[in-house]
């Protein structure tokens, strides 16, 4: 697992992700809801606002519990594709992208689930 934090860490699109599945993972959709308002980019904001998608959040939260990366599908400096797995062993593809310009804001994130259960082992 180090190996995985490493590889989305060294990426601006990882570093937002970590600190945006921080707050989900805690349940503390306060400070998420702050995260998105200054960590987001306006016209990403403008066509899906922080209340819609801090919905959005709380029923993936409600539905799947906490979320942990199961795999790095893609991990480049702006712009990162993981598989999450969540509490009940539903996998849901998480994408977040940023701008190339600090302070990396994010303009595309999506969390959708995938078809398959996870078999517990």
């Amino acid at each position: 697992m180090d190996e995985l934090r490493q590889r989305i860490g060294s990426s601006k699109a990882g570093r937002r992700f970590i600190a945006q599945m921080r707050f989900y993972n805690d349940g503390d959709f306060r400070r998420l809801r702050g995260f998105m308002r200054s960590g987001y980019y306006d016209l990403a904001l403008l066509q899906n606002p922080v209340e819609r998608r801090l919905l959005d959040l709380k029923a993936a939260r409600r539905l799947h519990g906490r979320l942990k990366v199961a795999e790095i599908e893609m991990a480049e400096e702006y712009a990162i594709q993981l598989i999450m797995l969540g509490e009940n062993r539903i996998r849901l593809r998480l994408r977040l992208r940023v701008t190339e310009s600090y302070p990396h804001l994010v303009t595309d994130y999506s969390l959708q689930p995938l078809t398959e259960r996870v078999n517990d082992r």
